[in-house]
């Protein structure tokens, strides 16, 4: 079977530095955990429908991690002694579910990219998420910060606004970050959905001046409304909302509060009273849009503040403890190309998974010489190729090409959004590569289901292993010679192959008229060619399997609840093509003398 024709573009496996200079990219995971974001929401929205308290906890949270020692999760950490970040006076009454929500998040992350992902960008990307589920705007969030190594209550004091900040105040605090006037009272919009405890305003209500108990700047039914709920001498567990008028919506009320008298903390009313801040308030107040598009600006702004990057920070595994083990400084990294990767080289023929499919022979009689293997694509060795000398010359005679590509294989994948995971190590590379090997141990594309559960069984797989993996073909190509039986020359009483969907049909006889060039080939998947996703099996559905070995797994009612079940749930279909993907690395591995470490993979060790 030809899976995954066409694969994904790289441009090799190289050693490169992790991502440094404080510089933060958008696609930082793309390769390495492609579905952070999706994981993260996700576990942002099960915690958001417990308690609407995580919205406004995660925001200040990330705030406060933020202003001090710059956006690096220390603010997570636990110390046994009680002298951690989070112990400091000033952070006491940040609420636990900010915390949980980043926790609960991370270890969502650490199940599907182990090691990866920082609790700062997880941090970060929860932030965006609670503003999006609360109404708010929503923004690409700049990724690629490490976890800090350093967390100190004594160095908290001193670094976070305090809630009876003149504007001189506010504006000084906030240009040690590097943020304007205008990103301090965007940010300050956030308080549309936060929380307070009464003793954090309680002197605006019985003690502001001696001329004046009560702040004259509040409006006097609103300080009548917190005295009520506020009485001196009350529980100080006791909160009350920012916004008293939408506390559960990120929208622009929170400054036409101000306009109002309304403000809560005088470090908020300030910014109306004050002319120099005023007009910005009245702006924000009658233009929601306006504010949301400076919130964006802003946030996007805080998050690149103290970024930590190489040894000044690391990627710890649980978020309130700094790891002991030192991550390394180097890793090995895919990069994208535009040309084609073959998984194929990846399945075993006859020999197992030990690279055989690479060596090149002067006579013509490899494995790679068969006529099964001639349509391989050329780019697919090339990658191996090519990552192979990389890793020489960091690693000489270390890494066997089997393992090489068996990583290539795991990281096309996930280069074309499909998922990722653990690849398991230790082959070593074939000492045998014969042509004359190869036949009738590769499926063929007119395969019933019997012939092809009777080869993948030879090689310890299942029926639902092979559906899985034959749905590779989401992102394969193939030449018109492989399927035109299917299009001119069926059976006596239908040319066309009754199976396919007339409408595809056509378009294929389109693509690949009769005596068509060999050299032309189309998408396995019509739909989604460049996206590994369950398409196929959508395309199963919809009779629109390009092969008769794809669409008999429809067809047959034995596969077929399986390529339903599959086409409906993609995670389903995911998780058991990683299952299948690891089953197949394990076969036929060669261990000790039954193999070597190949210097050049195209050739056997002299």
């Amino acid at each position: 079977m030809e899976i995954l024709k066409r694969g994904l573009m790289l441009l090799m496996v190289f050693i490169v530095l992790q991502r440094g200079e404080g510089q933060l990219s958008e696609n930082f995971y793309r390769n390495t955990c492609p579905n952070l974001e999706f994981i993260v929401r996700q576990e942002v929205s099960i915690k958001f429908s417990q308690t609407f308290v995580t919205i406004p906890a995660t925001l200040r949270l990330f705030f406060h991690d933020c202003f001090v020692e710059g956006c690096d999760a220390s603010v997570m950490i636990s110390s046994p002694n009680g002298d951690a970040e989070k112990d400091s006076a000033d952070n006491l009454s940040l609420a636990g579910d900010g915390f949980d929500t980043v926790i609960k998040a991370k270890q969502a992350v650490e199940r599907q990219c182990p090691g990866i992902v920082s609790c700062a960008d997880i941090l970060a990307l929860a932030a965006r998420d609670v503003v999006v589920l609360a109404g708010g705007p929503s923004w690409e969030v700049e990724l690629g910060r490490r976890d800090g190594l350093r967390s100190q209550a004594s160095r908290v004091a001193g670094n976070l606004p305090e809630p009876g900040f003149n504007l001189a105040q506010l504006n000084t605090i906030f240009a040690r970050n590097n943020l304007t006037q205008f990103d301090m009272i965007s940010l300050s919009g956030a308080h549309t959905v936060g929380f307070s405890h009464c003793n954090r305003f309680a002197n605006r209500l019985y003690s502001f001046s001696s001329s004046s108990p009560v702040d004259p700047t509040l409006d006097s039914n609103y300080a009548q409304q917190l005295m009520q709920a506020c009485p001196r001498n009350v529980d100080p567990s006791i909160a009350i909302n920012m916004d008293p008028e939408t506390p559960r919506s990120f929208d622009n009320v929170y400054y036409q509060n101000l306009v109002s008298g309304k403000g809560l903390f005088t470090s908020d009313q300030v910014l109306f009273s004050d002319q120099a801040s005023q007009p910005t308030v009245n702006d924000f107040a009658r233009n929601p849009g306006n504010f949301n598009g400076a919130f964006i600006t802003a946030m996007r702004k805080l998050g690149r503040v103290g970024v930590k990057t190489g040894n000044e920070g690391q990627i710890r595994i649980d978020c309130t403890s700094i790891s002991n083990m030192p991550l390394p400084q180097k890793r090995i990294c895919v990069w994208e190309r535009g040309l084609n990767v073959d998984l194929t080289l990846s399945l075993p023929p006859s020999l197992g998974c030990d690279a055989s499919v690479i060596i090149a022979s002067p006579n013509g009689d490899a494995e790679k010489d068969a006529s099964d293997n001639l349509s391989l694509a050329g780019d697919g060795f090339d990658t191996v190729i090519k990552a192979k000398k990389a890793v020489e010359a960091k690693c000489p005679k270390v890494v066997s090409c089997a393992d090489i590509l068996a990583i290539a294989a795991r990281d096309v994948v996930v280069l074309a959004g499909g998922p990722s995971f653990e690849v398991e190590l230790g082959r070593r590379d074939g000492l045998i590569s014969k042509a004359s090997r190869v036949a009738g141990n590769l499926p063929g594309p007119n395969f019933n289901l019997s012939q092809l559960n009777l080869m993948f069984g030879k090689h310890n797989l299942t029926q639902t292993d092979m559906i899985a993996l034959s749905g590779a073909h989401t992102v394969g190509f193939s030449h018109c010679s492989r399927f035109a039986n299917r299009l001119y020359s069926f059976s006596p009483s239908s040319p066309v192959d009754p199976d396919l969907d007339p409408v595809y049909a056509q378009q294929l006889k389109q693509d690949c008229p009769q005596s068509v060039d060999p050299r032309i080939a189309i998408n396995m998947d019509p739909q989604t060619p460049r996206t590994f996703d369950n398409k196929y099996f959508k395309n199963l559905v919809a009779k629109k399997g390009l092969f008769t070995s794809d669409e008999v797994l429809f067809t047959n009612p034995t596969s077929k609840p399986t390529v339903v079940r599959f086409s409906k749930k993609q995670n389903v279909f995911k998780e058991a093509f990683v299952t299948a993907m690891r089953k197949l690395g394990r076969v036929g591995v060669k261990t000790g003398r039954a193999g070597e470490i190949r210097v050049d993979c195209t050739a056997f060790n002299s």
